[in-house]
């Protein structure tokens, strides 16, 4: 099974770098038949990128007020217009490689929550501990083979 985990966000907004900080960690692990990439939000190039892929885990960031604990959820591929027009959803991702490619894979988002977004680069402590627990929740996900 091939899987990309996608973790996007602002690293120099201190929490909305929780997906990047993801990524640097699961780095450190190098773990078998998984890929990773880090950005700043999904965008449209990623859309053949995923076709690639068995299965994708999104990682970001969430305003604590909205999410205060560390969710994860199955992502449905679907297609909504948004008022901004370079703004996807992870849901949107697999939606348009689904009507492009005749495919997407399956998908979970991570979402973790921020507590901290002004300017700096240092996650929060309580950011930090449900980063880690997303790093072992997929560490131990790739190890009893999904």
């Amino acid at each position: 099974m091939k899987v990309l985990v996608i973790g996007y966000g602002n690293p120099s907004r201190n929490d909305d770098g929780a997906g990047w900080f993801v990524i640097e960690r699961l780095r450190e692990l190098a773990l078998p038949g998984v890929d990773l990439l880090a950005a700043q939000q999904l965008e449209v190039d990623l859309i053949e990128t995923v076709t690639r892929f068995d299965w994708v885990i999104f990682v970001d960031a969430a305003l604590a007020e909205v999410s205060p604990r560390m969710t994860r959820t199955v992502v449905q591929p679907a297609w909504a217009a948004h008022a901004v027009s370079h703004y996807l959803t992870p849901a949107d991702v697999l939606g348009l490689a689904q009507v492009l490619h005749g495919c997407a894979p399956r998908g979970e988002l991570f979402q973790i929550p921020a507590y901290d977004l002004n300017f700096g680069e240092q996650l929060s402590a309580l950011t930090e501990s449900a980063a880690r627990e997303v790093v072992r929740e997929i560490r131990d996900w790739v190890g009893s083979g999904g």
